[in-house]
């Protein structure tokens, strides 16, 4: 399953971009989340960014600009777990784990 979603970049509470990042995020399987560590249940995707190269790092939060956890009724965010992979046709790749927007 695959979801579009727009995104703002923190690092260290500060956030980076100026306009928000288009991001989609590709559900994993048990298999693939369970090599990055994972355990059931998990909320772990496959990220991708379609950008020119810019400073993204391993740890940076994407903070959803508009879809809401309804556990803690704040925007979700997503914890980048893997160094990000920029592509020759312009796009990253990266792991992200969803976490509790606190």
């Amino acid at each position: 399953m695959s979801s579009d979603i727009t995104c703002n970049q923190l690092r260290a509470g500060t956030q980076l971009n100026v306009k928000p990042l288009r991001v989609q995020l590709d559900s994993m399987n048990p298999q693939q989340a369970s090599y990055y560590g994972g355990a059931a249940p998990y909320f772990r995707y496959a990220a991708y960014i379609l950008s020119p190269p810019f400073d993204i790092r391993q740890q940076d939060l994407l903070v959803d600009t508009v879809n809401i956890d309804p556990k803690t009724q704040t925007n979700k965010q997503y914890r980048i777990i893997n160094d990000p992979e920029w592509f020759p046709d312009g796009h990253y790749e990266m792991v992200v784990d969803r976490s509790d927007g606190k």
